[in-house]
């Protein structure tokens, strides 16, 4: 196939910013399922299935596009337990999940195995260490070894991050160096399903890749002299996507052709696409919340910046940014900037903002890869909504922006005084029942509820009407606990298929937001969702998000059942 160039996508052109913004608000992330699904079917040309597609989680760890990617049947490349529940509450299977990452947990690789997982090392070792654990256990997932190549190809074009990017640099911290494999697979009693590597990150070179293949099907055959019979190819991810059109990057169709026609018949090919995949599915909605001038050059200042777009402004990897007509922004002498107490926190410099004004949206695309996974709460910012753009170009929220009370400090601190002068004292019982709320200490235990109608709306989705029944005229939170707490039960054990409670089902975590007060005595509507399960040998865990219909009262508990 004649070398085809990434081009910049239409899709972010043709959608009515001024229209979602004035709707939903910013900052807000933006995803194209369309555009997903394109690549997706894109690069199971080259895997010939979409299960051995793994999706870096670490590249977006956004639900929102787990659960996309789920629906799609594509696997999951995991470095930490965190990221294989992720995977696994938004519905990814357990068979498609790989697990790779420098230092490794031997349980979770163990665990993996013996539930058909996939586990990438390249720790001798960790290898080792495992190797003595499940030496006598018998397990259906597949262990690779990930090689770093004594040859390396590179880049086409130089920049300045390549250095932080050639994780397939033989200087590199990964993968075992391939004239170290012979003594290693001498020491080996247990099999090696595959063999893995990753040549780097937007990488702008075909060669590299087509090293890769070719040296990877040569070191399957070399591992039959050890009784070493691989049947996988992992072949990372790292194809570049331009964000600018003066970036030269090969086209995903190339790559696929190109790589097809290096295939051998007996073995299969996984790929753990990042950036190709997820990088120009997502873009960030933001407004100019004010616009100004110093020395004669104009700064527009946004809404979002470095603690969304870290990779941005650090890493100097300028994005295009589209105005509400769907236009790049022309060159000039101004600059648009971010809202942070921070000079660097520069999003595009040498445009022209002449035609803007405060209230304005805007378009910053090709924002999907590491730029979620790598945002911070500099300067007490918060995460932005999520929207998704569906395939029948319906926009949905699919996450609320980020309130200040889910900041961990708040959650986790332990606020002890520090008066060291101070002394316990006790507190007279009297003034205790002055200060005790009556209702919470006594009277609540009459607050009482009836399910009206419940109906299982779709798969994990339920829709509840209770009547209340309080001596206040409002639902407190205890109440809204009892009610919701109980509803999230019955979900749960439905979309089990169960026909009655037998036996306990825990609470383990729960988030309630109840800012406004909800009437009683009357009608309650509210919806419970249920995240995918995590199954255990002896628990099922799932997540329910729960909402009332009037959105004053909303939050999550954790729930699991023992079998």
């Amino acid at each position: 196939m004649k070398y085809k160039k990434a081009e910049l996508l239409d899709w972010p052109r043709n959608i009515d910013i001024t229209c979602i913004n004035e709707q939903f608000g910013s900052p807000a992330w933006v995803i194209s399922e369309k555009q997903l699904v394109d690549n997706v079917n894109a690069y199971a040309k080259f895997t010939e299935d979409n299960g051995r597609i793994f999706y870096p989680v670490k590249t977006n760890p956004s639900l929102t596009v787990l659960q996309l990617l789920a629906k799609l049947g594509v696997g999951a490349d995991c470095a930490s337990q965190l990221e294989i529940n992720l995977a696994l509450l938004s519905g990814i299977k357990i068979q498609n999940i790989s697990y790779n990452t420098p230092v490794q947990d031997i349980k979770i690789c163990e665990s993996l195995l013996i539930s058909e997982g996939n586990v990438v090392m390249d720790d001798i070792n960790a290898i080792l260490e495992l190797q003595n654990l499940i030496r006598y256990k018998s397990y259906k997932g597949k262990l690779f070894l990930r090689v770093n190549l004594p040859e390396n190809i590179g880049y086409a074009t130089k920049n300045e991050n390549q250095e932080l990017m050639a994780h397939g640099h033989k200087s590199s911290k990964f993968g075992i160096p391939v004239e170290d494999l012979d003594k290693l697979l001498k020491q080996l009693t247990i099999p090696i399903s595959g063999l893995h590597v990753h040549v780097g990150t937007q990488m702008d070179n075909m060669k590299s890749f087509e090293h890769a293949i070719s040296s990877l099907n040569n070191l399957a055959e070399h591992l039959m002299r050890f009784d070493q019979i691989v049947t996988d190819i992992n072949l990372g991810g790292g194809l570049g996507i331009p964000f600018e059109s003066n970036q030269d990057f090969p086209s995903l169709d190339t790559w696929c052709y190109n790589m097809k026609s290096h295939k051998k018949e007996h073995l299969k090919y996984s790929v753990e696409p990042g950036h190709a995949l997820i990088g120009n599915t997502i873009s960030l909605l933001t407004s100019i919340q004010t616009i100004k001038e110093s020395r004669g050059k104009k700064w527009a200042i946004v809404d979002a910046g470095t603690d969304q777009l870290t990779k941005i402004t650090l890493l100097k990897w300028p994005h295009r940014i589209l105005n509400n007509a769907g236009q790049e922004l022309q060159v000039g002498n101004d600059a648009i900037a971010g809202p942070l107490c921070f000079a660097g926190d520069v999003l595009k410099e040498n445009i022209d903002v002449g035609g803007l004004k405060k209230g304005d949206p805007l378009l910053i695309t090709e924002a999907g890869a590491y730029t979620f996974s790598l945002s911070n709460k500099f300067n007490g910012r918060t995460a932005p909504k999520w929207l998704l753009i569906a395939s029948n170009n319906n926009v949905f929220e699919t996450m609320e922006k980020e309130s200040i009370y889910d900041e961990l400090h708040h959650s986790k601190y332990n606020w002890n005084s520090t008066d060291d002068n101070a002394c316990a004292r006790t507190i007279d019982e009297k003034l205790i029942n002055n200060l005790s709320s009556k209702y919470l200490f006594k009277t609540c235990e009459a607050d009482s509820f009836q399910y009206i109608d419940v109906t299982n709306v779709r798969r994990n989705h339920y829709r509840f009407t209770v009547l209340t029944t309080s001596v206040v005229e409002f639902i407190s939170m205890p109440f809204a606990i009892r009610i919701l707490g109980d509803a999230s039960i019955i979900s749960f054990l439905h979309s089990e298929g169960m026909k009655e409670k037998k036996n306990p089902v825990w609470g383990r975590k729960l988030s309630m937001d109840f800012y406004e007060q909800l009437p009683s005595n009357q009608k309650f509507e509210f919806t419970v969702r249920l995240s995918n399960p995590i199954v255990k040998s002896t628990q099922i865990v799932r997540v329910a998000r729960f909402k009332s219909l009037c959105n004053q009262c909303s939050g999550s508990l954790i729930i699991s059942y023992e079998k």
